[in-house]
């Protein structure tokens, strides 16, 4: 989380002496001895997603391996990549921060893009959470992410094509994740980040109720499953209107109550917190659907984006948060 996050977090749970063993003792343990074990001791040898070859990177946001390997209905030669992030602010950073990638467009159901990038970052971005956005859900849906991704592809024949889908990521929007789980936080979050508003959530976050007790793994687990399920026709569907070689992966995983191994802290964590490269938080599926041509691809200045805010809004807001 961000600076701003936990100090609207501490405003508003600062006499619960509960919130402070469970949340606050958690996040020192992982800021102080996992984090650090897994920078200086473990490394990182994660992928540069721009240096791999494809026309097309599909991003199912959130998405762990062995939940993909399971699942998958697509068609396709899968693999597994080991991610520079185990957040996806630590995903666009390591991949993307400092380039100018006039090569690619980025089309979007996650505001993280908007609020971590520069806008001249790609040759565009199509920000499909501004238009699309669902108030019940407080997410995207997968089915208006891939009818935006056709039209992009459409718009913009001669580039790489980024499609960022917030599924299998919370809320949890199947059966189980609504009527067991119930109200939940969603992406309203980075929304409201993205948008200039203040940093706050509606609802609880679905990882501190499994971490409380509050609802156990295997509930969350189903509803996880249940979310990648709701996107993968829909991603399927997309495929068959990209041309060109297309790559099915994510930018990290999630972790339901495993511990950070290898680092010897006998810790149980959920979620994705950032710098964690454990197993299930860095190892992501990489599922390669061959077209039967390849795309031609050109290089040149982006001159439009779909952003809410302008890069130097967005950075001076970013700064002023003390992210920067």
């Amino acid at each position: 989380m961000d600076l701003e996050v936990y100090l609207n977090s501490v405003r508003k749970n600062w006499t619960d002496a509960n919130w402070w063993r469970r949340v606050v003792g958690q996040f020192v343990v992982e800021k102080t001895l996992v984090k650090p074990y897994f920078e200086y001791v473990a490394g990182d040898d994660g992928i540069d997603v721009m240096a791999e070859d494809w026309d097309n990177l599909v991003i199912l946001d959130a998405c762990r391996y062995d939940m993909f390997a399971d699942l998958n209905t697509i068609q396709g030669r899968l693999e597994s990549r080991r991610s520079r992030g185990s957040n996806t602010p630590e995903f666009l950073r390591e991949n993307f921060a400092g380039r100018r990638l006039e090569d690619t467009v980025y089309v979007t159901a996650n505001p993280q893009v908007d609020v971590r990038l520069p806008a001249d970052t790609f040759h565009a971005v199509v920000s499909v959470w501004q238009d699309h956005w669902d108030d019940d859900l407080n997410t995207v849906h997968p089915e208006a992410m891939a009818e935006e991704t056709v039209k992009a592809a459409e718009r913009y024949p001669e580039k790489r094509l980024i499609a960022h889908f917030v599924q299998p990521h919370y809320p949890f929007i199947g059966p189980t994740g609504r009527d067991l789980i119930g109200k939940q936080a969603g992406m309203e979050l980075s929304k409201r980040l993205a948008d200039g508003a203040d940093a706050e959530q509606d609802y609880e976050h679905v990882w501190d109720m499994l971490k409380r007790g509050a609802i156990d793994r295997e509930t969350v687990w189903r509803a996880y499953r249940e979310n990648l399920e709701i996107a993968l026709p829909h991603v399927e569907t997309l495929l068959d209107h990209l041309p060109g070689t297309t790559v099915v992966t994510s930018d990290h995983g999630n972790l339901l109550g495993e511990r950070p191994t290898p680092c010897p802290v006998p810790m149980r964590m959920y979620g994705h917190p950032e710098g964690i490269h454990t197993e299930h938080l860095v190892k992501v599926p990489w599922l390669v659907v061959e077209g039967e041509t390849r795309k031609t691809i050109v290089a040149e200045a982006g001159v439009e984006s779909d952003r809410a805010a302008t890069a130097e809004e967005t950075q001076k807001r970013l700064e002023d948060l003390g992210y920067l």
